[in-house]
């Protein structure tokens, strides 16, 4: 009787070529945003607004149904109700979210900087030797925000360029899972 963890990874190296194709999209994905960024980023903001939209929906439904277990559920269901109208908004008038995306996310990593920058003090209080690192990086992610919130353009260029790299590097990772289960796959096929 053969291994039950063998057998699963033997079932899932059968398939070795579902990760492949779902590279090669990524990667062609990763084509056409570079390609078509105007189209693109249209995209990329409706996908915003309606991920925000939908999420509120959600959160709105969370609170709802948990306000017996949730004190202070209300600040939750406003919080919620805020996101919801948001995205509404922001479905119906997608000008409006085009312009608003970088220094939305602009703020995002604002914030985040200044979280990192903060952590980088905590780390030195506690004899990190590194510390000055993150907190260089805390600073990078804070100039980076500021010329998103500043330089719309900038923004606009950034979403676009750094969402086709993570498209295209996940396709690549992808391929090169497809390519391991393969070779995986001939191994385990000459062993039995």
């Amino acid at each position: 009787m053969e291994n039950p963890l063998r057998e699963s990874i033997r079932e899932t190296a059968k398939h070795w070529w579902i990760p492949l194709l779902v590279g090669i999209v990524m990667i062609g994905f990763s084509i056409w945003i570079l390609s078509t960024p105007t189209t693109s980023y249209r995209s990329l903001s409706f996908l915003f607004s309606l991920v925000l939209t939908i999420s509120g929906l959600a959160e709105v439904a969370f609170a709802v149904n948990n306000r017996q277990q949730i004190q202070g559920w209300g600040g939750l269901l406003i919080g919620a109700l805020i996101d919801l109208a948001l995205g509404v908004y922001l479905l119906v008038n997608p000008t409006v979210t085009m312009m608003v995306l970088p220094v939305l996310l602009g703020a995002v990593l604002l914030i985040r900087g200044a979280f990192v920058m903060g952590s980088s003090f905590s780390l030195r209080s506690v004899g990190v030797a590194n510390w000055v690192l993150i907190l260089l990086l805390g600073l990078a992610l804070v100039i980076f925000a500021i010329l998103m919130i500043s330089n719309p353009t900038f923004g606009m260029f950034n979403i676009i360029i750094w969402t086709s790299m993570a498209f295209f590097f996940a396709g690549v990772y992808r391929i090169s899972l497809a390519l391991r289960l393969r070779t995986l796959k001939k191994r385990m096929d000459h062993e039995s």
